[in-house]
C-alpha cells in the first residue's frame, strides 16, 4: 500500500500500474523490457528507502 500526497499522483500511479506493456510482433523483446521495467521500478524503491 503506498502512500499518497494528492488525489493527482494517486491517480497518475494508477494509470502507470494499469498500463499494460505489450507487442506481440515482438514477444521476447516486450518481455525483456517488461523486465527492465519492474528491475527500474524496483530499484527506484530500493533506492528510495535509503534517501536520507
Amino acid at each position: 500500500m503506498r502512500i499518497h500526497r494528492s488525489s493527482m499522483e494517486k491517480i497518475l500511479d494508477q494509470q502507470e500500474r494499469d498500463t499494460i506493456i505489450t507487442n506481440p510482433k515482438q514477444p521476447i523483446r516486450t518481455l525483456l523490457r517488461k523486465i527492465r521495467y519492474l528491475l527500474a521500478e524496483g530499484k527506484e524503491k530500493v533506492k528510495n528507502l535509503f534517501r536520507p
